[in-house]
């Protein structure tokens, strides 16, 4: 079972203008007061970030590879750059969050040392995670912020001035602390119970994102090639040394996201969890929602009904957000010969009621002939298919509703076919067969946040851009990810060769195994790719500018402290 983390602590937010919980050295003194600071830190990544819509669209939105669909304007500030400024409620909660994280974490690093505990394994656990979640929230912070206020001890009273650090400054203070993370995480949580505690094994791999994100930031290419060797080790040794930290790749991708593999998942390395137990999660109503928000449309069409299989669709319309795949990510795959795609995205819909006959309205929003009309389908025939191909056949004719990509996209654009704008290939990663009822958004399944696969992909980009890296060496880490997702026999098909491995390969082949997993964003920021890729490749996102590399600092923020002129607001806005 997962943590099932409760929250005990009311922290004070940066709502009043104090970025982290004023604590009690008395309630803090403790063993049972470390766990809670510990536990504290620990709940806003579930209840806050990894399971609910607003991380997901600072994450994967506003990228080249999804479009949100939504009509009504909810979340176009991150999706679309519209209206992005420092009044976003989505922009202000995040940043509150992590500093509230970062203060549970200074509070606990504080005191931990003079604390006795009665296991002192778990101590040092403790002690670990508190370093791996303080570089988490920080690595969030910098990245989306930019150079912000760098805080090392505990908040206690309110914020009266605030001072910004450089990047750097907080890649140094990352890096150490993960130092500290490998030297005192256990390779299993401890309790074992708690899945969803950091371990060693997700202290390497923050290590290597870390430092793979930080080249961005190094000016002489001796010191980007020195934090790409920095990102290589790290993530060399998770590859190395997969059974001593219990980890490994699955045999098929459909396999990684399985339902029946979320609980307990091989291949991931840190896992955000909900727990089973409703109530034991921080928002009971609100646990995981991302399995509503990459759904298309496909209930009250053509006889189908909403499922648990297929998913709660609710938001799938033209006037609510959803996560649609752009043209580019579909086009990343070559499904003929890459598994992942049918793997990880749904395009067939088989009837799930008795029977169905066709009506004249379901018949003239699928643009096919009247005459059909009454014509029938059973149970578990073919009702719907949303496909990626190109049908050149009498696609009207079919005796299903058929949307190809010509359909659902006009070029790279979203069709302004309101008929089929809303049916597209619908990402399964999030999927979650075991709610409560069809449509609910109360899901529990654990969300993944880093996994084996990433550590492939790191190491190889390392080793591919850095002067003298071993590029044969390379090409065999990104082939070792293509030939678990090959086809049956097309093996040979799917190995790409060393002249292939660039950046640009690289970042999409990053998208065709990571698309989804709130890590695009980051990946086109630190590369110096994000506004040309989303101009070439999402040219529905009209507002994106060069600044949007970094959010505006909330203005609640700078309204709170008495230097904001010093401290000022980040370009652009």
């Amino acid at each position: 079972m997962g943590m099932g983390l409760v929250c005990t602590l009311n922290a004070c937010s940066l709502d009043e203008y104090n970025p982290g919980g004023t604590t009690s050295d008395v309630v803090f003194s403790n063993e049972a007061g470390i766990n809670a600071l510990v536990n504290s830190a620990y709940v806003y990544y579930g209840a806050q970030f990894y399971g609910r819509e607003d991380i997901l669209m600072l994450t994967e939105g506003g990228t080249d590879l999804w479009i949100n669909i939504a009509n009504s304007g909810y979340g176009r500030q991150m999706t679309k750059y519209d209206g992005l400024n420092s009044t976003v409620g989505q922009i202000r909660n995040t940043w509150n969050r992590l500093y509230e994280i970062v203060n549970y974490c200074n509070a606990g690093l504080e005191r931990i040392a003079e604390i006795p505990f009665s296991n002192e394994e778990e101590k040092k656990s403790r002690l670990g995670e508190m370093s791996f979640l303080r570089a988490y929230a920080y690595w969030h912070l910098v990245e989306q912020y930019g150079a912000v206020d760098l805080r090392t001890e505990e908040t206690k009273t309110a914020v009266l001035t605030a001072q910004r650090s450089p990047e750097l400054a907080f890649y140094d203070l990352m890096l150490s602390d993960l130092e500290v993370a490998i030297a005192n995480l256990p390779v299993a949580p401890i309790p074992a119970a708690d899945i969803g505690r950091a371990t060693l094994k997700a202290a390497y791999g923050l290590k290597a994102r870390v430092a793979l994100t930080r080249v961005a930031y190094e000016e002489s290419q001796s010191e980007k090639d020195r934090y790409y060797g920095v990102a290589a080790e790290a993530a060399q040794y998770v590859i190395d040394n997969q059974a001593a930290l219990q980890t490994s790749l699955y045999g098929t991708p459909e396999e990684v996201f399985r339902p029946a593999n979320n609980k307990n998942n091989r291949e991931a390395l840190f896992t955000i969890t909900h727990s089973t137990v409703n109530s034991l999660n921080p928002q009971p109503n609100n646990p995981n929602r991302l399995h509503i928000w990459f759904k298309a449309k496909y209930s009250a069409k053509a006889g189908m009904v909403r499922d648990l299989e297929y998913g709660a669709d609710r938001n799938s319309n033209s006037g609510g957000m959803c996560f649609m795949p752009t043209r580019h990510l579909l086009e990343l795959y070559n499904e003929d010969i890459d598994r992942r795609y049918e793997d990880w995205f749904r395009e067939k819909y088989y009837l799930n009621v008795n029977q169905y006959n066709w009506t004249a309205d379901d018949l003239a929003a699928f643009e096919k002939p009247s005459g059909l009309v009454g014509s029938s389908l059973a149970r578990g025939d073919l009702a719907l298919w949303f496909t990626k191909k190109k049908v050149t056949t009498e696609k009207r004719n079919l005796p299903y509703a058929l949307v190809d990509i010509d359909d659902t996209y006009t070029g790279a654009r979203v069709s302004s076919n309101a008929r089929f704008n809303v049916h597209f290939p619908a990402l399964k990663k999030y999927d979650d067969p075991n709610l409560p009822e069809a449509g609910s958004q109360v899901g529990s399944k654990d969300v993944i946040v880093m996994r084996l696969a990433e550590m492939y992909l790191i190491a190889a980009e390392a080793e591919a851009l850095r002067a003298g890296g071993d590029k044969a060496k390379a090409t065999e880490l990104i082939n070792v990810l293509r030939r678990r997702a090959a086809q049956p026999g097309r093996e040979a098909d799917m190995l790409i060769a060393q002249d292939n491995l660039n950046l640009d390969f690289i970042l999409e082949e990053r998208g065709r195994e990571l698309c989804g997993e709130h890590i695009r964003w980051f990946d086109l920021k630190r590369t110096g790719k994000l506004y040309n890729y989303v101009q070439q490749y999402n040219p529905d996102i009209t507002f994106v500018q060069p600044h949007h590399v970094r959010r505006p600092i909330p203005q609640q923020f700078l309204d709170a402290i008495t230097n904001p002129a010093e401290f000022g607001q980040n370009e652009g806005y």
